[in-house]
């Protein structure tokens, strides 16, 4: 492997982290991708963030004892640690190794690379530094309360996909955050914990967890859970063809998104479970009702995996939830605002100062958002639907405008009408300063109801629809 290859991957692991991880952005990486990536300073910390957030979610979700949630925030605390010491080695090794290479000190033995102090790294196809002593054993509660013949399906579908045998114990090793609390969801009872290393990528660095599931027996060999797996699917059971799909299922959002539902599973073997499209893969089901399918047999295991935002769950989702695709296509398409902010290289860190003109007693069909003079407008649609509108010729006062509409939690768009920028606010906008402010739900409320007098034939068929959807808007 070339030296500048390997000084280039050890720069982007130390590189200095922006900021530190929120659980926005941390919720986002998880539900794309699965692993969380990034420099030394921002991994460990968006993991631990992660770890946090999903034991909050699971009390809020799951109905525990308080022995039950003693275990699971005992489990919580004792990650956290060991990520925060794996943290501090990794790091520790990464500048060794990196002041190593700079000052050409150090040396190559084999598939590694080694400090003068001793130090070293793999430096095989795939580059990573191993971990050493972070380990711990703690205690999973059963969240699920799945009857036993329910939990074993999940596990058969670990076991025939990412789940390996140590010493005749169920052994999980994932680079995936919300992997390790669904397996051990279905592997609870004492758990044997152990950061085994972090990989430098292209993106910085990701982090490998290995668990060992003390309180169960290996039941199966691989081979054996795979012919079981699909034996059951023959039958019509698909809840182990869940968890191999969780496991070494492939990810395909581009195709779940324009409509090619198909279960593909990484396999050494594939012909055990279906049509073999590749030495390594089967195409075990296709079309939208085998996802449907996936879907109903999770149970309570998907009210989990729902709030792991686990990301091949929500591939799941995107394929039998019409109305979650919809608000997923709308949440990641780019909008305009982003495209002119890209264009023009806006700054947005310092918000203007500037007093936008406004009314004291806006007229109807006006209204006032945080200082800003906006005037509503019905657009056509299925439904219909109201926005609330500011005009401007000058692009920079838009983007401050928009700026302003932001830090009051809202969600603001730019488009260009003519000579004209539009930043605009959508209804769900609307309702929120409605719910918080009277006088604009009572600016709305006037606008609608003049129109549904008053308006054009389209109009009043779009206010009147919008009335009677939002009680609220009537006067």
């Amino acid at each position: 492997m070339k030296l500048n290859k390997i000084k280039q991957r050890l720069e982007l692991a130390l590189r200095p982290a922006e900021k530190q991880p929120t659980l926005e952005e941390v919720l986002e990486h998880v539900s794309t991708r699965g692993v969380l990536r990034g420099p030394v300073d921002w991994v460990f910390p968006a993991w631990m963030l992660y770890v946090e957030y999903a034991a909050q979610r699971i009390t809020e979700a799951f109905q525990l004892t308080e022995e039950e949630r003693r275990q699971l925030l005992g489990f919580r605390d004792t990650m956290k640690q060991l990520l925060w010491e794996a943290w501090m080695q990794a790091k520790e090794k990464l500048i060794a190794l990196y002041k190593a290479v700079v000052e050409g000190t150090y040396r190559l033995e084999g598939r590694r690379l080694y400090a003068p102090d001793g130090t070293w790294m793999y430096i095989d196809e795939t580059m990573r530094i191993s971990i050493r002593g972070v380990n711990a054993v703690t205690q999973f509660p059963d969240v699920l309360k799945l009857p036993c013949e329910r939990l074993e399906l999940l596990q058969l579908g670990w076991r025939a996909s990412d789940e390996g045998n140590h010493h005749n114990k169920p052994r999980m090793g994932t680079t995936q955050p919300w992997q390790v609390l669904a397996w051990v969801a279905a592997r609870y009872g004492k758990l044997y914990t152990h950061i085994d290393s972090a990989y430098l990528t292209h993106e910085g660095m990701s982090v490998l967890i290995r668990i060992i599931a003390n309180s169960w027996r290996q039941k199966w060999g691989k081979a054996e859970a795979i012919d079981l797996a699909a034996s059951h699917l023959r039958r019509g059971e698909w809840a182990p063809l869940l968890t191999m799909l969780l496991g070494d299922g492939e990810a395909k959002r581009r195709d779940v998104l324009r409509g090619d539902y198909k279960i593909v599973i990484a396999a050494k073997e594939p012909w055990r479970l279906g049509n073999s499209i590749s030495t390594k893969k089967a195409l075990v089901a296709r079309g939208k009702e085998a996802f449907v399918k996936l879907r109903e047999a999770a149970g309570p295991y998907g009210e989990l995996l729902d709030l792991l935002k686990a990301h091949k769950w929500v591939d799941v989702k995107l394929a039998t939830d019409d109305g979650f695709r919809a608000a997923y296509k709308l949440k990641t398409r780019k909008r305009s605002i982003d495209i002119l902010r890209e264009a023009y290289k806006h700054n947005n860190g310092e918000i203007s100062t500037e007093q936008f003109p406004h009314a004291e007693e806006p007229r109807i069909g006006a209204v006032v958002v945080v200082g800003v003079l906006m005037y509503f407008e019905l657009m056509g649609g299925k439904g219909g639907s109201l926005v609330a509108k500011y005009f401007t010729i000058d692009l920079r006062k838009a983007f401050a405008v928009a700026k302003r509409l932001e830090l009051a939690g809202l969600r603001p768009n730019i488009v260009r009408s003519g000579p004209k920028y539009v930043v605009y606010i959508a209804t769900a906008d609307l309702l929120k300063l409605a719910e918080k402010d009277d006088t604009v739900r009572r600016a709305v409320a006037l606008y609608l109801t003049e129109k549904a007098k008053n308006g054009t034939p389209r109009q009043r068929e779009i206010a009147e629809k919008i009335l009677k959807r939002h009680p609220s808007f009537s006067i």
